[in-house]
């Protein structure tokens, strides 16, 4: 079986627009406009619950880190520097949220007990047709076994930048890591997943 995945970066990233839309938010939002905040992270919000899904595997974890990230980022707002785009910024705050949570996982069930939830992901395109249905379904499942193989970094390296589209400039922050670091970690990451793919 062939399965035929983008490794490309999602053409879905934010435009210039869009991220100046978001950093005048985020100023309203510094400045003390709740309403702002919430405008903004409404934004930002599948982003977030699609990277943490990508890391956790389950949807309902990745509900809870949606969560906790708006509070998290609602309560330590005045740590925003704007050195990177306000998305990066959540993305970071629900990255270690995701990083929590693994290792709570592991320190009481441990690393094992984590399943996947039986290959669905989070935004599956809308088709009519069972059968390409099926196979879209199969070849996710497929991607997020062949994801399981990959170590911690790769993994958050390649979510950010393939699905998130960061920079690796953003991602370097977000990770603390040299931004060549965070390329290799990517390349790395791609190559793994194209060798698991393509025995599968």
């Amino acid at each position: 079986m062939v399965i035929a995945f983008s490794l490309a970066p999602s053409s879905t990233g934010t435009t210039s627009t869009d991220q100046e839309v978001e950093r005048a938010l985020m100023s309203r939002a510094l400045a003390g406009d709740t309403e702002a905040y919430g405008e903004l992270f409404e934004r930002c919000r599948p982003r977030v619950h699609r990277m943490a899904y990508g890391i956790l595997h389950d949807s309902a974890s990745a509900d809870d880190v949606v969560q906790e990230a708006f509070l998290r980022g609602l309560d330590r707002i005045s740590t925003y520097r704007g050195e990177s785009a306000p998305r990066a910024w959540f993305l970071s705050i629900a990255l270690n949220v995701c990083r929590h949570r693994i290792r709570e996982s592991k320190h009481l069930e441990g690393a094992n007990d984590r399943t996947l939830e039986a290959g669905r992901r989070i935004f599956r395109p809308r088709t009519r047709a069972v059968a390409s249905k099926v196979i879209q379904q199969e070849n996710h499942r497929l991607l997020a076994v062949a994801m399981g193989y990959l170590t911690d970094s790769q993994r958050e390296v390649f979510l950010l930048h393939y699905d998130q589209n960061l920079s690796y400039e953003d991602i370097g922050q977000i990770l603390e890591m040299r931004p060549g670091a965070a390329r290799a970690l990517a390349h790395r990451a791609k190559a793994n997943l194209r060798r698991r793919l393509s025995s599968a």
